[in-house]
């Protein structure tokens, strides 16, 4: 899957929590509070209805 668009990624922000987003392969993710998003064609899909969680990645010691 291609990146999204330099411009997209700039303004997109997680809706839950404002925290920025990052793209992991077909979705978009936010670190803070663990929401995922599908992205279709190139588009994220932030709907509640296409959001789930993930559980945090544990942190080195």
């Amino acid at each position: 899957m291609p990146p999204l668009d330099a411009v997209l990624k700039s303004v997109l922000g997680c809706p839950m929590c404002k925290g920025p987003l990052t793209q992991h392969e077909a979705e978009v993710h936010c670190p803070r509070c663990h929401c995922t998003w599908p992205v279709e064609d190139g588009i994220p899909r932030m709907v509640p209805e296409r959001m789930s969680k993930t559980a945090p990645e544990p942190q080195p010691e």
